[in-house]
């Protein structure tokens, strides 16, 4: 199964806990299961709570995270990397707006970064893609509204007339959709790979239906 629905004392939004790229996966200790992302996973807080999707933002080639996750933390990702025989780099971001995980979307190919970020030289070399910097139908919480893997993406309902220039940034071909019974920013709801996904609890049957079709889980 490529799919696993979660909610956690409660809580549906998923992706808030955790990210995953093809290489490896971070989430917060309280996400017990990631077997259906298929990858090395290592499980931390970060500055302290279990927001740890909100936190950073990564492909295959890199991470992201704010400026005030502690040196240590960050040496215990490098560590975990390291171990097992990944070659990532780790990025920190200096800048006003820290929840980086809502303000840039990401798959191997390609980054969409929100206007309200600066550090675009700096995001190419980490994360090694084009970076491009735009809004998402209005929306400048990009991350939050769009979910990139290297199979396909899902974004916010409002993105349908940018679905195309989309699909040419990332390489891939994909949809409008929503998470937990209709909202809209689904990056909350979900942590994602080209392996599968953990999906928030109140995800509906039809919602899963074109998330798994966006994300090129019906070929």
């Amino acid at each position: 199964m490529h799919l696993r629905q979660v909610s956690i004392n409660g809580e549906d939004f998923i992706g808030l806990m955790g990210v995953s790229t093809d290489n490896y996966a971070i989430t917060s200790p309280a996400v017990a299961d990631v077997d259906v992302l298929g990858v090395p996973a290592v499980k931390t807080k970060l500055y302290g709570t279990n927001l740890v999707g909100l936190f950073c933002a990564g492909n295959s080639n890199g991470l992201l995270l704010p400026y005030f996750i502690s040196k240590e933390r960050v040496s215990f990702i490098k560590e975990f990397l390291s171990e097992k025989g990944l070659d990532v780099e780790v990025g920190v971001l200096r800048g006003k707006h820290t929840a980086i995980g809502n303000l840039i979307a990401c798959n191997d190919n390609a980054a969409l970064v929100s206007p309200r970020i600066d550090s675009l030289d700096e995001i190419a070399d980490v994360l090694d893609v084009e970076v491009r910097q735009s809004d998402i139908a209005g929306h400048y919480e990009v991350g939050a509204c769009c979910v990139v893997t290297n199979r396909g993406f899902l974004s916010h309902p409002d993105a349908a007339d940018e679905l195309h220039s989309l699909s040419e940034l990332f390489g891939v071909s994909g949809d409008v959709g929503s998470v937990n019974f209709g909202f809209p920013f689904i990056r909350s709801g979900i942590v994602a790979n080209s392996n599968g996904y953990l999906i928030g609890g109140k995800t509906t049957g039809i919602e899963l239906g074109r998330i798994d079709d966006a994300l090129g889980f019906l070929d």
